[in-house]
């Protein structure tokens, strides 16, 4: 009764155009309030003139509800639409009247969150690309919007890639410029778009193509293709016709030096004089000058009162000993240091890189980084420092390009030291295969040469694209993608071990098989997986060693047992032989299962030109194919054989053995041997230093007092 009398006095307080705003409101909300949808119905709409926003919103309450015949989302959308826009010009003393009915912004709001989830929920239910562009065009700021977009993105380049076609890239970027999959869709487009017009792959479709297309990535691709195609003899007729015919492609100094070296693969003086005479506009001549004075030389390094230089094969001294140190020759140059500063000389004892850095690091690609004052930069095959010392770090050069870190960050630089991609990563790799492996905020993806995303920044780590694949890795665990970013194995696998025989370890739980480049598994994951299995479980030489009920086998690249899984061990298959072990002695079997050596070592490695190194205690030995002890098992020490030599240690000397026949070629009586080239050992004695001829039987050089310092 109390408050009766209080809704009284309410209504007697009114005005007489409050009190006449309540009465049909009252009735509509009480009818709203019973489920009476015709009569609220019929009264709202009379009253929507009057009083617009709470009509509209009794409306759209009307038309949000299932319960009833009026029951139309698109229209109860449209009527919260009105009362939102009416409730917004509506006098405060108003609205004041209107929220005892419940109506106010946050009714307002509330009916369309409801209006939004009910087209959502429709939406969702049909489930394809015009019902989540329909649902964006209606409802562009509901909460669902967004992963409406995305819905809908992706299933546009589903349907794309589908098609995989360059026209349905294009279609799709045209739509959705601003989708997440247009990085990808764009370069699959310009893949497809080189695809498309490379059927045959023909010289003259490549030549259409660079043409037509010259802002495509895969124009360098293309011209390689040229490259390939025209000079596929590899005769030099083949590559002066490139030349001739082609001078504009990135490949044509490679075609003047390819044509060079197929001319005098000898590198004699008759060689390069023939060459010369043939080709007058060789535009490297004076390369071609110094390789004709110094062709023939094989210099070595030389030691004489704490400086070194370089003799010849006849232990000549060719480069005064001068330098602090210096490196064997590469490539024409050798690193020397002097005075804690670095560069290069050729064979005639010029400096090309002046020995004024800090370091110098190996050519690549024409160009040596070199470091001085705590900056790097770059010079090149003349020594020119063709990239000024301004960087914080500069990495080789690759596909044209280098990281260079700027103020803590990295980005990458051409050959003239212009910042190409901008320097914004927190760690990069070298390009390979016009591929590198970024990363920023603790997240790793890859990019190309033009600084284009195409594997997105979201794995802990990405090996990168040295072959056509990439391992990659996330929250533990390993995967396989492509260059595109298509995950060929998702990140289910324990451990995903490198490309071997183009076949992977792959492990997951408890068990191991192999995979090849394309994520398939060609050999189930059959065979167990124990600890330290990633340090022996890769292919080599076709064949790879697996373990079943612990027990080693080998099998190759089918899956076919080569060796039956009863071994406790097996060393690495390399030629006809190959070690095993049962219980703790090693012998040799061969590919049949038959012994040819009865396991009497305690350890035995892999074949090396038809010999492998037993061990029994702490002494070595050789056997040969046939199982015979070429070298008895009584040295301390044997190196890797060479060119049928090995350098052996015994009773604390070092010395050199002929390693088919065990006979002594160089004495035991030395601190230290080691080969130089096929032809030479180096050999120490304390501080001396000298190189042994092993065709001539003799030295042919040594420091002063090295012979009296030998043992005897």
């Amino acid at each position: 009764m109390r408050n009766v009398l209080r809704g009284l006095l309410v209504l007697l307080a009114l005005s007489p155009f409050d009190r006449a705003v309540a009465g049909p409101l009252d009735k509509a909300f009480e009818a709203l309030r019973v489920h009476n949808y015709f009569l609220a119905r019929e009264i709202f709409q009379k009253q929507v003139r009057k009083y617009p926003a709470a009509s509209w919103y009794g409306l759209s309450v009307i038309a949000g509800r299932n319960d009833n015949p009026f029951y139309q989302i698109d229209s109860a959308h449209a009527c919260i639409l009105r009362a939102d826009a009416s409730y917004t010009v509506t006098p405060d003393k108003q609205r004041i009247y209107l929220k005892r009915y419940g109506v106010d912004e946050e009714a307002i709001r509330a009916q369309t969150v409801h209006v939004h989830a009910v087209a959502w929920e429709r939406a969702q239910k049909q489930g394809d690309i015009a019902a989540y562009a329909d649902y964006l065009e209606r409802f562009p700021r509901s909460e669902q919007a967004a992963e409406a977009r995305l819905l809908r993105d992706q299933l546009a380049f589903l349907e794309a890639r589908n098609v995989n076609s360059a026209q349905a890239y294009a279609d799709f970027m045209a739509r959705y410029p601003s989708a997440r999959e247009v990085y990808e869709a764009r370069n699959r487009f310009e893949e497809a778009q080189y695809r498309e017009a490379v059927p045959d792959r023909t010289v003259e479709q490549y030549m259409v193509f660079i043409k037509r297309h010259p802002e495509n990535p895969y124009v360098r691709q293309a011209e390689d293709d040229v490259y390939a195609l025209v000079t596929q003899p590899r005769t030099p007729a083949s590559y002066r016709r490139f030349i001739r015919e082609h001078p504009g492609n990135h490949r044509i100094d490679d075609a003047w030096r390819d044509l060079y070296t197929v001319s005098t693969k000898d590198l004699s003086a008759q060689a390069i004089t023939a060459f010369l005479k043939e080709n007058p506009d060789y535009p490297y001549i004076d390369e071609l000058l110094e390789d004709y004075k110094t062709a023939s030389l094989v210099l070595y390094p030389f030691q004489r009162e704490g400086k070194w230089g370089f003799i010849d094969d006849k232990g000549v001294e060719r480069i005064k000993a001068y330098y602090d140190w210096v490196e064997p020759f590469s490539k024409a140059q050798a690193l020397v240091g002097l005075n804690d500063q670095e560069g290069t000389i050729n064979k005639a004892g010029k400096e090309v890189v002046p020995v004024q850095y800090e370091h110098v690091n190996d050519l690549s690609e024409g160009l040596a980084v070199v470091e001085g004052g705590g900056r790097m930069g770059a010079v090149d095959l003349r020594g020119v420092e063709v990239i000024p010392l301004r960087f914080e770090e500069l990495g080789e050069f690759s596909g044209g390009l280098a990281y260079a870190r700027v103020n803590g960050r990295y980005g990458y630089v051409d050959v003239h030291g212009e910042l190409r991609i901008p320097a914004e990563f927190t760690m990069v790799t070298s390009f390979r295969n016009g591929l590198a492996v970024v990363e920023k905020d603790g997240r790793s993806g890859v990019i190309d040469t033009r600084g284009r995303v195409t594997v997105p920044l979201e794995y802990d780590w990405v090996e990168g694209f040295d072959l056509a694949v990439s391992r990659v890795r996330r929250d533990g665990l390993s995967g396989l993608i492509s260059p595109f970013g298509d995950q060929l194995i998702p990140c289910t696998l324990n451990f995903l071990g490198p490309f071997r025989d183009s076949l992977a370890l792959a492990v997951t739980g408890a068990r191991c098989g192999y995979v090849d480049m394309a994520g398939r598994w060609v050999i189930p994951a059959d065979y167990d997986a124990p600890d330290g299995v990633a340090a022996w479980g890769d292919f080599h030489n076709g064949a790879a060693r697996v373990r079943s009920s612990g027990k080693f086998c080998l099998v190759d690249r089918r899956g076919t047992r080569v060796l039956p899984c009863q071994f406790a061990e097996i060393g690495l298959p390399s030629g006809y032989l190959i070690p095993v072990r049962k219980k703790t002695k090693w012998g040799f079997v061969d590919r049949r299962n038959t012994y040819v050596v009865a396991e009497k070592y305690d350890m035995a490695w892999e074949m090396n030109e038809g010999l492998a190194r037993v061990r029994n205690g702490n002494s070595y030995g050789l056997v040969d194919s046939t199982g015979r002890e070429v070298v008895p098992v009584r040295y301390s020490a044997l190196q890797q054989v060479r060119s049928g030599i090995v350098a052996a240690e015994r009773d604390g000397f070092h010395g050199a053995l002929n390693a088919r026949t065990g006979q002594e070629v160089l004495p035991f009586r030395y601190t230290g041997v080691a080969f130089m080239d096929e032809r030479t050992l180096r050999v120490e004695q304390g501080d001396k230093l000298a190189y042994f001829r092993i065709d001539a039987g003799r030295f042919l050089y040594q420091d002063p007092g090295f012979a009296e310092h030998s043992a005897p």
